[in-house]
């Protein structure tokens, strides 16, 4: 979570990845919005953002999820809506498809492995 927050953060420029359809990433945002929108006012709290980073398996603190919340408040409410929060959920994919593109491919994370095994294993 925390180097999603530094990639949004660092506003770094995102490779052209297949992601899920906007259509599809917009009806899960709007679920989990639903899901944690406690008071039904259409808006998220920063305590609403939290829990449903953490429904996503997005791990955050209350500093995190307030951050976050300051971001991507785009009329200064102090909460998300829903657009705001599905704007939101589209740069934490993005970043995530990002990282991963950025990840070493498997093949050259199984060679690593096996020479660290190798160079490790004693009898």
């Amino acid at each position: 979570f925390q180097q999603l927050c530094l990639q949004l953060e660092q506003a770094k420029p995102l490779t052209a990845s297949p992601a899920p359809s906007s259509a599809d990433m917009s009806a899960e945002a709007k679920r989990v919005f639903e899901a944690h929108d406690a008071n039904l006012t259409g808006k998220l709290s920063g305590r609403e953002l939290r829990e449903a980073l953490d429904s996503m398996k997005l791990d955050s603190t209350s500093p995190d999820a307030m951050a976050l919340l300051r971001r991507f408040d785009a009329d200064g409410s102090g909460t998300l809506s829903l657009s705001e929060f599905q704007q939101l959920c589209q740069q934490l994919e993005q970043a995530a498809v990002a990282r991963a593109a950025s990840a070493p491919p498997p093949a050259d994370m199984s060679a690593k492995a096996k020479r660290v095994f190798e160079a490790h294993d004693a009898n």
